[in-house]
């Protein structure tokens, strides 16, 4: 194609405000094992971290490919699919460079699978790699939100745990549900905004099959529901108390939530920019929550 591109259209193509997602769903399983005493070298934790990023950077690029020649997404300003839109990259240059991102992720999950020999890694970075190249097709039956809750909470929990103990650890499965949840607010934002325009493209969000104004109270649950859950995490000792650093964000979560709830239903303009907030309080809650285990191991 002949427009102009710079390396920083590529990187802008992949939706970099959204890698906090990624770095939050790795970072919290290696701080909650580095708090229970389990330890790995510094640069696994980098390749884990960057391994998700990868992850986190195709789903968004074949994600918007499938968006773009779906006619899904119409009015997007940020993404790849005005990237594809202007002329700047074309649709097979997209769905290029997600497939090469998903292949970089998995070199990087065969990479720790070597460093620790254990091939059971390796399934868990396979899995991660079906549920990124498959999430456009779940996102349009109404399970995008369930893909989420799964590649960005539960398995790097269950993952990292794996890596780390040898053994399946199911506790931290509730305590991945925190940022989970988290994550997933990202994604229920956007699709609570997109009600309108993915219902004219013909496909189905969780935000649509329970209705506008349920699913901005599904925002509210979504966003509020981690401050208890660390609470009472923290109250059974399965967390440090230091991990109540989390209540930090809280005034934000209901700034966020008082403007999801006050919103017209299928209103997108209230909403516009919900779902780039909630990345940036997603990074500060990962954070704080990371933090807290630090600190819970330095100090008792």
């Amino acid at each position: 194609m002949g427009a102009q591109r710079n390396f920083g259209d590529w990187v802008v193509a992949t939706r970099p405000w959204s890698f906090p997602a990624a770095l939050v769903a790795m970072l919290m399983p290696l701080s909650y094992y580095f708090w229970a005493g389990s330890k790995a070298p510094w640069y696994v934790f980098i390749l884990v971290i960057v391994m998700g990023i990868a992850f986190q950077a195709a789903g968004n690029l074949l994600g918007d490919y499938h968006d773009h020649v779906s006619g899904v997404d119409s009015q997007n300003n940020y993404n790849g699919v005005m990237s594809m839109k202007s002329g700047k990259f074309s649709p097979s240059e997209i769905q290029g460079l997600g497939w090469a991102m998903l292949v970089i992720g998995l070199v990087l999950g065969l990479t720790v699978a070597l460093l620790y020999h254990d091939w059971y890694l390796l399934l868990f970075g396979l899995v991660g790699a079906c549920l990124t190249a498959v999430y456009y097709w779940l996102k349009y039956h109404a399970l995008g939100d369930l893909d989420i809750l799964l590649l960005f909470g539960l398995l790097p929990a269950i993952g990292i745990g794996w890596m780390l103990c040898g053994k399946l650890d199911w506790r931290v499965l509730l305590l991945a549900l925190p940022h989970g949840l988290q994550i997933v607010a990202i994604l229920h934002a956007n699709n609570t905004r997109d009600i309108v325009t993915d219902r004219a493209a013909g496909i189905r969000t969780l935000s649509m099959n329970i209705g506008g104004r349920t699913a901005q109270w599904l925002f509210a649950v979504e966003t509020l529901l981690p401050y208890l859950l660390i609470a009472a995490y923290a109250l059974l000792g399965w967390m440090p108390y230091w991990s109540l650093l989390t209540w930090l964000c809280l005034p934000i979560s209901i700034r966020s939530c008082k403007q999801m709830l006050q919103a017209p239903v299928e209103s997108d303009e209230a909403i516009a920019q919900l779902d780039q907030a909630q990345g940036k309080l997603v990074l500060l809650f990962g954070l704080l929550l990371s933090i807290g285990f630090f600190l819970g191991t330095w100090i008792a």
